[in-house]
């Protein structure tokens, strides 16, 4: 094909796309932004969606999507309003739960504020820049079509405007909703807590006790004419129905126990472990699993004898669905015992005589979980009168502090527990609890200290399971990636050595106790409450998170923010080797060249890979100014140093007066530069060893580099010979002496000159040039020596220097 013909292609493919581009701008309103309105979550309405007269192509720009985003608005507006008329009701108490489902509803109105903000954005943002290209006042002469398009337009960038102005609003409402349904749960948490009532000490405590007996017996009431039913009167049905789950627990535990451990044994023979035939070797593996097949044994158990005795139908009451999510707990406990608490330990192969000093101690504390669980679920539902209820509460703290600290001192004193004697801390903080639990129900606080000890339970039993769960998950990490087992083996063709297998197995362990730390992060949150659905909810609220003045935190966001920060270093990584062994051996460049470019390249990746982590966690610089106002102070008092020395290691890098290879010399020390970083620079000395040197040394402080002007270095030698010996004859010997020399350079080349007569002797200054600094004083040695023997053998004397 000709010039002429690509040229006429050419002209004719332009032509086409300039048509095309006046028919896209005869649509503008309709393109202004595709959408099908999904990504939406909440809006409020913009006024006016078309104008009369709009071409059906505006059903998909903003017109297409402004119903949905008023009815999106006044979702929000509803919802907000709503939550506002239950936080300011003054005929009904608020309770916690109550506050928790606010803060949701209010979280999610946020949510949806902020991204239907955004979304209205993008379509404002397209808008104003079709009113840029055609002008935002009309000109003389233009087209009708462009003015009827400029009006739609306009009219159509108020109402984003206004939905925009709406959401913000939204948003703000939102937020200050979350902050007083904060304030509120705060207050009643401290109201709980400082709640105090008569002493039981005195008259007036159990004249209330006994006045609220009669409204107490209301809850054991049967069905009667008028409606009401008592939410216990089941009592005795639910007491049977935990006694058969407990029993089926103590007839099928111990079987279940032993049957695991076969289990275990043949799996392990089949992984190539051997020695697992010996059933008495320590395994807390079958402890956990039994205590799994317990926790599902006991739901079971529970739910066919309560359609056995008729109550399983009670849907509505929240004591028979309490009770139900408390239990997995208890029948794990009891099925495994906890790892040092148990008779199951026992059988792994520990002494009689540790299990024996806490004989029952396992079902001790599951009836205590199941206790704390009923008492909180009383509490909730407000059953009992106050009187009564606190009673209980403060029963339970007396009794369980007191049985607590009673346990401690025997293991502490008694000859059969010398296998798993506690710390002298425990016992204190044991004593201590007992000692504040008695003073404070002595004293009316009887919310103070139920909370205190099952708080302290709570915690406890959570520490214990996932303790127990921890040296199941490393156990079987150990056996599965040992060296010499099955998969070990089948990894070894794939190139996969056994030290990558064991790191394999210490990587999933650190994974799997870091998930159990989050999960008893969320016991410790759920207020002593073991219900099963209310952990979730906890660890729910763990990971998809809250927000914080604006900023939201999630343990998802922690997750994501880690692994770009791993992400980063391992490519950062690999690039750097890129650079150093693939590109940088193609090029001219020096060692220090390389060293700066490497230094640049690395700092601004993870510069920009900190604006993205911080981009991802939702912090801005509204959010950080607490913290750079804290760092401006910071560096007004003692971090002086520190930032001077950033910025000398920056003006290092950047002038380079200093390079690494460089031979310098500063404070009187001499050695080759081996590192520049942006705080320090390590200097390599003679002696092997290593000099430290901050970089505002190398900008206030003078310098020597033997090596900035290039590598070559200049020796000179003095020598000095008798005034009657011939000094043309020596001139001449010496010259032949160093043109022999493999160490000095030929060119340039060495030289001899008279540098001085007297009558003591003549001066023969020796020049030379070596390749590298580093060579001075090696060849000014070796040239003295030379010189010297040149000298003796020629027989010409030495003379005396001036």
């Amino acid at each position: 094909m000709s010039a002429r013909e690509g040229n006429r292609m050419l002209g004719r493919f332009l032509l086409i796309w300039s048509f095309l581009g006046l028919m896209f701008l005869s649509a503008v309103p309709s393109f202004a932004a595709p959408s099908d309105g999904t990504s939406a979550q909440t809006a409020k309405p913009a006024p006016g969606a078309a104008e009369p007269g709009a071409t059906s192509s505006e059903g998909i720009g903003w017109n297409s999507i402004s119903a949905n985003v008023n009815r999106q608005l006044a979702s929000i507006q509803t919802t907000l309003k709503r939550i506002f008329n239950q936080l300011n009701r003054t005929d009904v108490p608020i309770g916690t739960d109550a506050l928790v489902h606010m803060g949701q509803q209010a979280e999610n109105a946020l949510n949806n504020a902020q991204s239907l903000q955004t979304q209205i954005a993008s379509y404002q943002s397209i808008y104003e820049s079709y009113v840029d290209v055609i002008g935002a006042k009309p000109v003389e002469g233009e087209s009708p079509n462009i003015a009827a398009q400029r009006k739609r337009l306009q009219t159509g960038l108020q109402d984003i405007k206004s939905a925009r102005t709406q959401s913000k609003l939204y948003e703000l409402q939102a937020k200050q909703l979350q902050a007083d349904i904060q304030r509120r749960n705060v207050r009643m948490h401290q109201a709980l807590l400082s709640e105090q009532l008569e002493s039981p000490l005195t008259p007036g405590f159990w004249h209330n006790l006994i006045s609220d007996y009669p409204d107490d017996r209301q809850v054991f009431a049967r069905p009667s004419d008028d409606g009401y039913t008592g939410p216990l009167y089941r009592w005795p049905y639910f007491l049977i129905a935990l006694g058969g789950t407990l029993a089926v627990l103590v007839l099928a535990g111990r079987p279940s126990l032993s049957l695991l451990r076969r289990v275990q044994v043949s799996i392990m023979r089949r992984f190539g472990h051997r020695q697992e035939a010996d059933t008495s070797s320590i395994s807390f593996l079958p402890v956990a699993l039994n205590g799994f097949v317990c926790a599902v044994m006991s739901v079971i158990v529970w739910e066919l004898l309560a359609h056995i005795l008729g109550f399983a139908s009670d849907e509505g009451n929240a004591f028979i669905s309490g009770l139900a999510g408390a239990l997995p707990i208890c029948g794990f406990i009891i099925g495994a015992g906890l790892p040092i608490l148990s008779h199951a330990t026992a059988a792994d192969g520990l002494t009689p005589d540790a299990p024996r000093a806490l004989r029952g101690a396992d079902w001790s504390l599951a009836l205590i979980v199941l206790f704390q669980n009923i008492l909180l679920l009383l509490s909730k539902e407000n059953t009992f009168g106050l009187t009564s209820q606190r009673f209980l509460e403060g029963i339970y703290a007396i009794v369980v502090s007191t049985i607590f600290a009673m346990v401690c001192r025997r293991l502490s004193h008694d000859s059969e527990a010398q296998h798993i004697r506690l710390a002298p801390p425990v016992r204190g903080v044991s004593f201590l609890v007992m000692i504040v639990a008695w003073g404070a129900v002595a004293l009316g606080y009887f919310s103070f200290a139920f909370t205190m000890v099952s708080w302290f339970v709570s915690l406890g039993v959570g520490l214990a399971i996932l303790g127990l769960l921890a040296l199941c998950l490393r156990e079987l990490t150990t056996r599965l990636l040992a060296p010499g087992t099955l998969l070990a083996a089948r990894l070894a063709p794939l190139g996969v050595g056994s030290n990558r297998v064991a790191q394999l197995g210490v990587l999933i362990s650190g994974a799997g106790n870091l998930i159990l730390m989050v999960v008893l992060v969320a016991i410790a949150m759920s207020d002593g409450n073991f219900d099963i659905a209310t952990i979730a909810d906890r660890l729910r609220t763990l990971f998809v998170g809250q927000s914080i003045n604006g900023v939201h935190f999630s343990l998802g966001t922690v997750v994501t923010c880690i692994f770009i920060l791993i992400a980063a270093y391992y490519g950062i990584r690999q690039v750097r080797r890129w650079l150093e062994h693939k590109l940088f051996p193609t090029t001219r460049l020096d060692i220090g060249a390389q060293s700066s470019i490497l230094n640049v390249i690395t700092y601004v990746a993870w510069i920009a890979i900190f604006l993205l982590t911080l981009s991802e966690a939702g912090l801005t610089m509204k959010n950080l100014t607490w913290v750079v106002s804290a760092l401006s102070v910071g560096i007004g008092f003692g971090l002086q140093s520190i930032v001077q020395n950033f910025v000398s290691g920056i003006i290092l890098i950047a002038e380079r007066p200093i390079r690494v290879g460089d031979m310098v010399q500063i404070g009187g020390t001499t050695g080759d530069v081996k590192r520049i970083s942006v705080r320090s620079t390590e200097i390599g000395l003679g002696d092997g060893s290593t000099m430290i040197v901050p970089n505002s040394q190398f900008i206030t402080s003078p310098v020597r580099n033997a090596t900035l002007s290039g590598a070559l270095s200049a020796v000179s030698v003095s020598v000095t010979i008798s005034p009657r010996a011939d000094a043309m004859s020596a001139q001449q010997l010496l010259m032949k002496m160093m043109e022999e020399r493999s160490d000095i350079l030929k060119s340039p080349g060495p030289g001899v000159a008279i540098s001085a007569i007297t009558d003591t002797g003549v001066t023969l200054a020796l020049s030379a040039k070596v390749p590298s600094a580093r060579d001075v004083g090696g060849v000014t040695n070796a040239m003295m020596e030379d010189a010297y023997r040149t000298l003796r053998e020629a027989d010409i004397p030495l003379g005396k220097p001036a």
